[in-house]
C-alpha cells in the first residue's frame, strides 16, 4: 500500500516533470538512492553544488538535506526515457561549460555570485540557451517540495487547513 506522501510524490513528478521525462508509464516510486547510477562524479558534483546553492540550509534543511541529488538520480534512472537521459547529460556537460569547470569547487561566496548572475541571465528574456539550467532548476524545486521536510518545513503544509469545531450552532 503506498504512503499519501509516495502518492504525491509521484503527483508532483508525474505532473510537474511530464513535460521534461516524457517516458512517465505510471505510477512509479522514486526514491533517492544512496548510491548514484546516473550521475558521473562531476555531473553529482555540479548538480549537488547548484542544489546547495538554490536552497541552502538555514532553519529549515537545504537541498543536500534532503538529498535532492539521489533524487534526481533516481528519477533519471528510473523514468527518463533513453533521450531525455541523453539530453539531460548534454545539458549538464553545457552548463559546465557556461559555469565554468572548476564551478563546483569554488569558495561559497564566489560560487553564490556567479550562480546568481547566472540565474538571472537564464530569466532575463529567457534566451534558448539557458533552458537546461531552466530545466535543472525547476527539478531540484519540485524535488525539494516533494520531500517530507520540503513540503512540511518550507512550505508548512497542513493536512486540514483552517479551524475545525466538532459542535457548531446552525442559526
Amino acid at each position: 500500500m503506498k504512503t499519501r506522501r509516495e502518492v504525491l510524490q509521484s503527483l508532483i513528478v508525474s505532473i510537474g516533470g511530464a513535460s521534461v521525462l516524457n517516458a512517465c508509464g505510471g505510477i512509479a516510486r522514486v526514491v533517492p538512492s544512496s548510491s548514484m547510477r546516473f550521475y558521473s562524479d562531476q555531473e553529482l558534483a555540479l548538480v549537488s553544488r547548484i542544489s546547495d546553492l538554490i536552497i541552502p540550509r538555514t532553519d529549515t534543511p537545504g537541498a543536500l538535506d534532503v538529498k535532492v541529488p539521489g533524487f534526481l538520480d533516481s528519477l533519471m534512472t528510473e523514468w527518463a526515457n533513453p533521450e531525455t537521459k541523453n539530453n539531460h547529460h548534454e545539458e549538464l556537460k553545457e552548463l559546465t561549460r557556461m559555469l565554468g569547470e572548476g564551478f563546483a569547487t569554488l569558495p561559497p561566496d564566489t560560487s553564490e555570485q556567479r550562480l546568481a548572475q547566472f540565474d538571472y541571465e537564464a530569466f532575463n528574456g529567457r534566451p534558448i540557451s539557458y533552458s537546461g539550467y531552466r530545466s535543472l532548476k525547476s527539478l531540484i524545486t519540485q524535488a525539494y517540495f516533494a520531500s517530507e521536510d520540503g513540503a512540511l518545513q518550507e512550505q508548512k503544509w497542513v493536512a486540514v487547513p483552517g479551524r475545525w469545531d466538532p459542535c457548531v450552532e446552525i442559526q
